[in-house]
């Protein structure tokens, strides 16, 4: 061959050669440019040359257009579903803000109490026995309804009644009202059988009080109590302060609650308090409280009474005015302070009877009043409750427990401890009679609270009662213990 045929055939070797590898070369690269960007293959298995440098990460995104249409009608199914439970909840919200709502609850004291006394007090009062007593055992309902109303119903069954000298279960009212909320000017206004605004351990639920029994000032001794009435109430200053106002009948019984009498009867009382400090960061670890009070009582049938046991309700009444006659009205002035500066608290309150008389006699005036102090041992507070101006439940830290771990070991939780003292005071030795002989009556309490939990709790308290009167000076020793639970 010459030279020009010998460049002939090399040309047309290496043009075979390009052509042989472009056209192997292109279905590689187009299979290399197909996986890497996302495309799915054709057998739907990523790249058909598995374990080379062109090996992608197999597709995810194979879905069919019969799996997408599918997953859009589950997805609608959902949105319809939802739409349905929304507008349910809807219509129950709808029909809940018309209807009264129902929430049941109550509370059981059970009691117990021994009694030593000294000759002077069995002269002055009688052998007082020892005893157990349901102290209370009430049920209620109570609920609200279209927003603006909210109402209680609550019965004690461990009230008594007296007949032929022998003491009766009898059924009685205790909170039973109408009430309605957030009217202009006037806040709340509440209509029924309940509490007037006298006083700050009147006031302070009797699940929540410190000791047993209020002090002797209080119930029977000034503070009135229940009574059937209509009442006007709200906060001011913020949640600083609260006050009340309102009309009641008189000395109204519970069992049950009616009253006629042209005579007279009604009472208007009031109530205001202040916080001057409240420590917000702690929710009232730290504050101080101030009140006062104010009654003015018609009296029925122109007579007043006035009479209290030794802070302990299984005691006789030890102190008695009598029926004081021409005695048309009287008139009360509470005052109330307390601290709480963590597991420390102390309370006072000081109140002042004046009954106004019609006669020739002089107008009489009598006083009583207390302070005791707090402290829990565990570390707890005392909780104050701003839209009543009152205390409220204790919730201990740890709550009372013993169980058998797995490990086979005794756990325990021990609630919260709290010990007290009072001194408490009421002078009714004013007025004297050939029948009555009142005097004047000095307790002293040391009390011993153990919160199970806090709903539960047992109370131990030491009553050291001095009665002082005409009959001379008598002492009594009450030791009481209460096991309590409200729900």
């Amino acid at each position: 061959m010459n030279g020009s045929t010998l460049k002939r055939v090399a040309l047309g070797v290496g043009f075979s050669s390009f052509f042989f590898c472009f056209l192997l070369g292109v279905p590689l690269l187009a299979g290399d440019w197909a996986s890497t960007s996302g495309s799915p293959s054709v057998s739907g298995q990523g790249n058909a040359y598995p374990g080379t440098m062109y090996d992608p990460v197999p597709s995810t995104s194979t879905v069919s257009y019969a799996e997408n249409d599918a997953l859009d009608n589950r997805v609608a199914e959902l949105e319809a579903a939802l739409a349905k439970i929304q507008k349910k909840e809807a219509e129950a919200k709808k029909k809940a803000e018309g209807a009264p709502s129902v929430t049941a609850g109550g509370r059981i004291h059970l009691d117990a109490a021994g009694f030593n006394q000294n000759t002077t007090s069995y002269e002055q009062i009688g052998d007082q026995e020892n005893g157990v007593e349901f102290r209370r055992a009430r049920l209620f309902l109570k609920g609200d309804a279209f927003q603006i109303l909210e109402y209680k119903a609550e019965y004690d069954f461990a009230d008594t009644n007296e007949a032929d000298g022998v003491l009766l279960q009898s059924t009685a009212f205790k909170d039973v009202y109408i009430a309605v909320k957030e009217l202009p000017l006037l806040g709340h206004v509440r209509a029924g059988h309940f509490k007037e605004p006298i006083g700050l351990d009147q006031l302070t639920s009797s699940n929540f009080i410190s000791f047993m029994e209020r002090s002797l000032p209080d119930e029977n001794g000034f503070v009135p109590g229940r009574n059937t009435g209509v009442m006007a109430y709200d906060n001011w200053a913020g949640e600083n302060g609260t006050w009340a106002i309102g009309c009641f009948v008189a000395d109204m019984t519970a069992e049950p609650p009616i009253f006629q009498d042209d005579d007279g009867g009604l009472a208007l009382s009031m109530r205001g308090t202040y916080l001057p400090w409240y420590d917000e960061a702690t929710e009232g670890r730290g504050l101080w409280h101030l009140g006062v009070s104010y009654s003015y009582r018609d009296s029925a049938n122109d007579t007043v009474r006035f009479r209290q046991r030794p802070e302990c309700h299984l005691a006789d009444y030890i102190v008695d005015t009598g029926n004081i006659p021409f005695a048309p009205n009287w008139e009360l002035i509470g005052l109330e302070t307390a601290t709480v500066y963590g597991p420390l608290s102390f309370q006072a309150e000081w109140f002042s009877s004046f009954v106004n008389r019609s006669n020739a006699d002089p107008n009489l005036q009598y006083n009583g009043g207390y302070a005791y102090v707090s402290y829990f041992l565990t570390g707890e507070h005392r909780n104050y409750k701003r839209e009543g101006g009152c205390f409220d439940r204790v919730t201990p830290h740890e709550n009372f427990f013993r169980v058998r771990g797995q490990d086979d070991n005794i756990y325990t939780g021990k609630g919260a401890w709290e010990v007290l003292y009072r001194y408490s005071y009421l002078d009714l030795s004013e007025f004297v009679t050939e029948a009555n002989h009142p005097g004047i009556v000095h307790d002293h309490t040391i009390g011993l609270n153990w919160y199970l939990n806090p709903y539960t709790r047992m109370m131990f308290n030491y009553v050291n009662s001095t009665l002082d009167n005409a009959d001379g000076v008598g002492n009594m020793s009450i030791f009481e213990v209460r096991s309590q639970i409200d729900f």
